[in-house]
């Protein structure tokens, strides 16, 4: 940027201000539509685990995670890229959907041929017509995927939020009926292809009575570069994240898969939930002030704080109280998906970590780091499933998923380190009083919980976690979190918690002593 283009320090201000505030907005709109979504989702949960066995599911199960690795390619990174952009154009968002449905269009071919093999590999016959079916979310996704995105980039996140609702209620709708009519299991397949094909119509009607600012043509292959190393990079976490399924399923069967994927979904939806609601918010404010020239290390660090607490505390709470929650939704059956809760919620807020820590080295445009890192955590997986397959056990299987995470962010936080960006001792200290907070509250969920039915272990653990709350109401001057949450404007306080000069590293609440 030349002098004379260059911002002055007033403007700087003003513009910092601007975007902050367009950031808790839109986290808070974010955060509003995934509870709605996830909400749907649980009430799905709960119905399918009573319409569907676990025998039925596992095959269901397993083609999740079979089609999807074709919709990475389908995808192409495009929706990053949107969230990305420093100017989102017009001819931009168009190239992007053409580059989405021809890509689309070319997976759901290949899911439509290979499906056999995949189903003989499986040993699983109905994975043929299980997947064949929900590879019909590639005709429309990709461009949903794009649509909704650009709503949130341009600041409707309110529209954005309708569209993916609508899509999720009706979708789901649609799934149970097929199920009541007795298309069972295949009705769950097309839950997907209907929820993306209704938030395409919702934000193409949007687009089109608020058209985006034109700008130069943007060619289709313009946007394979960008794209194709954010499809690599999301296609190495797919992988990581369902080696441990994969696993299940080819050496402890159907039923295993079942129980593992349940789990797995019931943690997943809340990792999900939480960290499109970090992701949709904090990268286009770090997209516009790297565009701007605007200081980002502030930004860095208070987004890596509040990963850290939501991931140790919201997780932690989980692992005491999801066992009990996943028994109400699932019903009886499925005592080896609930003892699998605890150690995937382990493994769903390392994964939150792991994901943030992506996001900022995405916007600041370290590759390398994010080679390293996905590279560190696929060998640790892989190595902590081998040695669960081994001892033929599941629970060591989530065990592996968790620990592979747990190596990833910790190259994470060395690379930061030594770039300067976070100091590694500040961020582990940081970890640390999350992760003490979450643990209480857990291990007094659980404690209250222990030896009740599943209604009552929920209400009895509820209230074990009261004191823990009202200790940490008390000292929530010293938890990292609620710091981070009021110098943003989430949250509000009484006591001014941050300094006046907020550029400065060492008034930083997320790098203060604790």
């Amino acid at each position: 940027m030349s002098a004379a283009h260059r911002p002055t320090a007033s403007a700087r201000h003003r513009s910092s201000r601007t975007v902050s505030r367009s950031a808790v907005i839109s986290l808070r709109w974010n955060i509003t539509g995934s509870l709605v979504v996830v909400l749907i989702q649980l009430g799905y949960t709960a119905y399918t685990a009573r319409a569907v066995d676990a025998h039925a599911y596992g095959v269901y199960a397993v083609t999740l995670t079979v089609v999807p690795f074709f919709g990475y390619f389908a995808n192409a990174g495009l929706s990053a890229c949107v969230l990305r952009s420093e100017r989102l154009t017009l001819p931009f968002v168009r190239a992007a959907r053409r580059l989405g449905t021809i890509s689309g269009i070319v997976c759901f071919l290949l899911v439509v041929a290979v499906a056999p093999v995949f189903a003989s590999f499986f040993q699983m016959p109905d994975l043929t017509v299980m997947a064949r079916l929900l590879a019909c979310v590639f005709l429309v996704q990709p461009s949903a995927n794009v649509t909704v995105t650009a709503m949130r980039r341009v600041g409707a996140a309110p529209m954005a939020v309708l569209a993916e609702s609508l899509g999720q209620t009706v979708g789901v709708a649609t799934g149970a009926v097929l199920l009541v009519c007795g298309w069972n299991p295949f009705g769950l397949a097309l839950a997907q292809p209907v929820a993306a094909a209704v938030a395409l119509s919702v934000g193409t009607v949007w687009m089109a009575r608020r058209p985006l600012a034109s700008g130069p043509p943007v060619r289709t292959r313009d946007l394979l570069a960008p794209s194709g190393f954010m499809t690599s990079h999301s296609l190495g976490q797919f992988v990581t994240n369902n080696i441990p399924l994969w696993a299940s399923g080819r050496l402890l069967g159907p039923g295993a898969a079942g129980s593992y994927s349940r789990a797995f979904l019931f943690t997943g939806l809340l990792l999900t939930f939480l960290y499109q609601g970090i992701n949709w918010a904090v990268t286009p404010l770090l997209a516009e002030r790297r565009a701007e020239g605007l200081r980002s290390s502030r930004d860095v660090r208070r987004t890596l704080c509040a990963a850290s607490a939501v991931a140790f505390i919201g997780f932690g709470i989980t692992a005491g109280i999801g066992p009990a929650v996943l028994r109400l939704l699932l019903g009886p059956g499925w005592d080896q998906a609930v003892a699998l809760v605890p150690v995937l919620s382990a493994a769903a807020a390392m994964t939150l970590l792991c994901y943030c820590g992506g996001l900022i080295d995405q916007v600041r445009n370290a590759p390398r780091a994010l080679i390293g890192t996905l590279t560190a955590t696929v060998v640790a997986t892989a190595a902590g499933v081998a040695a669960a397959a081994f001892a033929r056990s599941l629970v060591l299987v989530a065990v592996a998923a968790a620990a592979g995470q747990v190596v990833g962010h910790l190259v994470q936080v060395a690379v930061w380190h030594r770039s300067g960006l976070m100091r590694a001792g500040a961020a582990l200290r940081m970890h640390g009083v999350h992760l003490a907070v979450g643990a209480a509250l857990g291990g007094a969920a659980a404690l209250g919980s222990a030896d009740r039915s599943a209604a009552a272990a929920l209400g009895h653990g509820l209230v074990a976690m009261v004191p823990v709350i009202l200790v940490c109401v008390l000292l929530r001057g010293r938890i990292p979190g609620f710091r981070v949450a009021v110098a943003t404007g989430l949250l509000r306080s009484r006591r001014r918690l941050t300094s006046p000069l907020p550029s400065s590293a060492a008034t930083d609440p997320s790098d203060r002593p604790y």
